[in-house]
C-alpha cells in the first residue's frame, strides 16, 4: 500500500528519523563513515534504518493526551563515507491511537518529496552521542477512524526544530550509553519527534505531538545485494 508524502514545513522522523541526511552544526572539521570499527575501511554505499519495537507518539486533545505507536519504521538510502546521502525508500508499519485511530503497514510514496537528502555528522557529545543524522525528507502517514462518531482522515509529518524531517543521535556499537546496550550495531535515537498536522487532514482530527523511538543502521557486506549486514562506525 502506498501512501502520499508531501514536502512540508512541518514533521520518522524519526526518527526519526535517523540516514540519507542536511548537517547540523558539528564540532569535528571531518566525518567519516566506516566499516565495523574505528579503523575499518570508510564505508559508501546503500544503508538500511529500522526502529527498534515501536514507534510511539503522544498527542494532547480537548485536554487529554491521546497516545499511540506504530509498530516500526523503516528507511533506505544510499551514503558517501564523508557523510552525504540521499532516501531512497521509506515505510511505516501499522499504527493506532488510543482514541481508535489506526492505519496498515505502508511503504511510503517518495515520488512527491522533492529533497531527499541528508548528512550523517561526526558530532561527539562527552557521555552521549557519536554524531548526528538528519534526514530533510518531508515524510507523513496517515490514520483513520471515528471521533465524537465522525468518520476521520488524518495526516501527521515529521518535523525536527521548525523543519520538516528526521533527526536522530548516532550512537557507536561500542558507545555504552547507547540506547540499546544489548545490541552491537550503530544505534540512533530520537526522543523529541515533532509530529505536526497536515493539510487535508479533519478539522476534528487532533493538532501537533511528539513522537520518540530507537533505531539500528547498517550498510551491505555485498554492494547492491539487498542484504543489510555490514556494521557501521561513525569516526572524525
Amino acid at each position: 500500500m502506498k501512501a502520499p508524502i508531501t514536502r512540508l514545513a512541518v514533521p520518522l522522523a524519526a526518527a526519526s528519523a535517523a540516514l540519507a541526511m542536511t548537517a547540523t552544526a558539528a564540532s569535528a572539521a571531518t566525518t567519516t563513515l566506516r566499516e565495523e570499527t574505528a579503523t575499518g575501511a570508510p564505508y559508501s554505499g546503500n544503508w538500511q534504518v529500522s526502529t527498534v519495537g515501536t514507534l510511539d507518539f503522544s498527542i494532547n486533545y480537548l485536554g487529554a493526551q491521546i497516545t499511540g505507536s506504530c509498530d516500526g519504521a523503516q528507511l533506505q538510502g544510499t551514503v558517501e563515507s564523508t557523510g552525504p546521502g540521499e532516501l531512497t525508500a521509506a515505510s511505516i508499519g501499522a499504527c493506532q491511537t488510543s482514541n481508535g485511530l489506526s492505519s496498515p503497514a505502508t511503504d511510503l510514496d517518495l515520488s512527491q518529496v522533492p529533497d531527499r537528502s541528508g548528512q550523517v555528522t561526526y558530532d561527539p557529545v562527552a557521555g552521549g552521542r557519536d554524531g548526528v543524522l538528519t534526514i530533510n525528507a518531508g515524510l507523513n502517514f496517515k490514520v483513520e477512524g471515528k471521533i465524537l462518531g465522525f468518520p476521520v482522515t488524518c495526516y501527521y509529518g515529521f518535523q525536527t526544530g521548525s523543519a520538516p524531517g528526521l533527526a536522530f543521535d548516532v550512537y557507536n556499537r561500542d558507545n555504552p550509553n547507547r540506547p540499546l546496550p544489548g545490541l552491537d550495531d550503530a544505534q540512533g535515537r530520537a526522543s523529541n519527534i515533532k509530529l505536526v498536522r497536515q493539510s487535508g487532514s479533519s478539522g476534528l482530527c487532533p493538532s501537533d505531538g511528539t513522537g520518540s523511538g530507537s533505531a539500528i543502521a547498517r550498510g551491505e557486506s555485498t554492494p547492491g545485494s539487498g542484504v543489510f549486514d555490514r556494521k557501521l562506525y561513525l569516526t572524525s
